[in-house]
Formats: C-alpha cells, sequence, structure tokens
C-alpha cells in the first residue's frame, strides 16, 4: 500500500527558485522588498535540517550579505504616526 505525506514546506529547490526570482527583481529594479523576500527564502533554506549542508551554508552567507546591504529603515516621524495609525483602521478618525 502507498502512502502518502503531506509536507507544508516546499522543497529546497523551490525555496532557492523564488529566491533567486526576488534576488533579479532586487538587483534590476533596486526593490527592497524584494531582497527581503529573497532573504526570507534562504532562511528558510538554511533552517532547513534536510537541504544538502552546502546549500544550507550558502544561504546562509546570501542572507548575511543581504542584510548588510539593505539601508538601514528610517523612524518614522511622530508627527505622521497618528495618521498612518488612522489610515490602517486602528483608531477612528
Amino acid at each position: 500500500m502507498e502512502t502518502h505525506t503531506l509536507h507544508d514546506d516546499p522543497p529546497p529547490a523551490h525555496l532557492v527558485a523564488g529566491a533567486l526570482a526576488h534576488l533579479a527583481r532586487h538587483m534590476t529594479t533596486g526593490c527592497q522588498r524584494a531582497a527581503e523576500l529573497a532573504a526570507l527564502l534562504l532562511t528558510r533554506v538554511a533552517a532547513d535540517a534536510d537541504a544538502d549542508p552546502h546549500l544550507r551554508a550558502h544561504a546562509r552567507e546570501l542572507v548575511d550579505i543581504i542584510e548588510r546591504e539593505q539601508p538601514s529603515r528610517p523612524v518614522p516621524d511622530s508627527r505622521f504616526a497618528d495618521a498612518a495609525e488612522r489610515l490602517a483602521g486602528g483608531w477612528p478618525a
């Protein structure tokens, strides 16, 4: 009898493919969100005990490089925090 196991996590190759797509977008457009998404996917690869050890090491290395190159995020100006909170539906205007 054949047993089927459902896995919630995609295989490392799919995660790496997604990370490469995001890295390509970041490199061609400068999109910081694409770099963040690539780092998130690569972090999952680096943490995957079933992934090849070399792949895990290179994924960690790429995450470090991406994080070093990301500009620090500015602290929001408190004058705009209230308006942003209202727009996000946090409290009535």
